[in-house]
């Protein structure tokens, strides 16, 4: 019996009194255990399960990494010159153990349109820059995310095809693209001209035949040439000539270029830089 029949019971025996009714040993036995397992039942209905809180932490190697560039111009004397390119794209190792929760899905946006999934992964950025990674981890029903700030600079060398001369006053130009993309901060670097050739070496020339150098960064937007500054136009009686330079870059892209206007024989020119993002 339910709870209810046994105080309409209860009720009537206290109104009317026990003798006016009558009841099998049975009839009340009856009426305890069916409140009594009521009662049990009730004790032993288990809680609602509570999901337990989702924490994302991401975690990476490193913030910072930087990305390498060589690139050499061969020529096998017909003044074709085919560039040889070497690429080291840093490789950044993130993870999210440290994440609380029973996750069943570790989604990582990497901030440059590529995406991964897994509690372990690794990237290679493509172009240096700045970028922020977000990790998204879910248990089907809840999501929580972490992000991580990452910082790609690069380091760039070229050694260039010889700059022969083959007639005065005009010579060959050695142009060097600097690779720089938006959000630059500073670009910093040096270009090295060696004379090694047949020509009279620069240490013993006359002050009027002195080895000549010209080092020029140009600044272009897109494929439009806006400006261009002279760093370096003298001449020098050394056979090795280094020029120093530092960019500061607004957006867009720079070129240093090399000329010499006189006959000489530069042994494969050489520009190193370093562009901090």
């Amino acid at each position: 019996m339910k709870k209810t029949t046994l105080l309409v019971v209860a009720t009537l025996m206290i109104v009317s009194g026990v003798g006016a009714y009558t009841f099998g040993d049975e009839f009340l036995e009856d009426i305890l255990d069916d409140s009594t397992e009521e009662g049990i039942e009730e004790i032993q209905e288990k809680p609602e399960p509570v999901l337990e809180d989702l924490v994302a932490v991401a975690f990476v190697n490193t913030n910072f990494g930087i990305n390498e560039y060589n690139m050499e111009e061969v020529d096998d004397g017909d003044n074709n010159e085919e560039e040889v390119v070497e690429e080291a794209l840093y490789n950044f190792q993130f993870n999210a153990y440290s994440s609380k929760g029973n996750a069943s899905s570790y989604i990582w946006d990497f901030g440059d349109g590529n995406e991964g999934e897994g509690i372990e992964i690794s990237h290679e950025y493509q172009n240096p820059g700045n970028y922020i990674v977000k990790l998204t981890i879910s248990n089907g029903q809840t999501e929580s995310d972490d992000e991580i700030e990452i910082t790609v600079d690069f380091d760039g060398f070229v050694i260039s095809d010889n700059m022969e001369c083959t007639c005065a006053p005009t010579a060959k130009e050695t142009t060097i693209d600097l690779k720089i993309v938006s959000d630059a901060q500073e670009v910093s670097g040096e270009a090295t001209v060696t004379h090694d050739g047949s020509s009279e070496d620069c240490t013993q020339r006359l002050p009027i035949q002195q080895c000549h150098l010209r080092v020029t960064i140009q600044e272009y937007d897109g494929s439009s040439l806006i400006s261009e500054d002279v760093i370096f136009d003298d001449t020098f009686s050394t056979n090795t000539k280094t020029v120093n330079f530092t960019i500061s870059p607004n957006g867009n892209n720079y070129i240093i270029l090399l000329e010499t206007d006189q006959i000489r024989d530069w042994h494969k020119p050489n520009t190193e830089w370093y562009v901090r993002y």
